[in-house]
């Protein structure tokens, strides 16, 4: 008994080969390559996922930061508007000043 399962852990090779052999071959090459196949379509299909949401996200980036342009740009118009009003609202004031200091100094001098 003992040899026989000596003989059973201790397989021995032929230069046979018989069409199990290449049948086992081929299952082994296809199975391997199968594998292989399976996973590059795999990881293709998640670097194809994460590039679509990476588009996503940056699409959204773009869409707020022009966006914020917008509104920034908005901002310096209107300080402009404000700046020119005021400019103009002061030149109304310094005027109307003017104006009262020459009526003062005709009026002193009436005097």
């Amino acid at each position: 008994m003992s040899a026989r399962l000596f003989e059973m852990l201790h397989p021995h090779f032929s230069p046979d080969i018989t069409l199990g052999h290449l049948l086992q071959a081929g299952v082994v090459i296809i199975t391997g390559g199968g594998g292989i196949l399976a996973g590059y379509l795999s990881l293709r299909s998640d670097i194809d996922m994460a590039r679509a949401e990476y588009r996503v996200g940056l699409a959204g980036h773009e869409a707020r930061l022009m966006q914020a342009e917008r509104q920034l740009d908005e901002r310096r118009q209107e300080e402009r508007q404000f700046q020119s009003e005021m400019r103009a609202a002061l030149e109304r004031v310094m005027q109307t000043l003017a104006d009262m200091r020459a009526e003062l100094v005709q009026k002193q001098n009436r005097r």
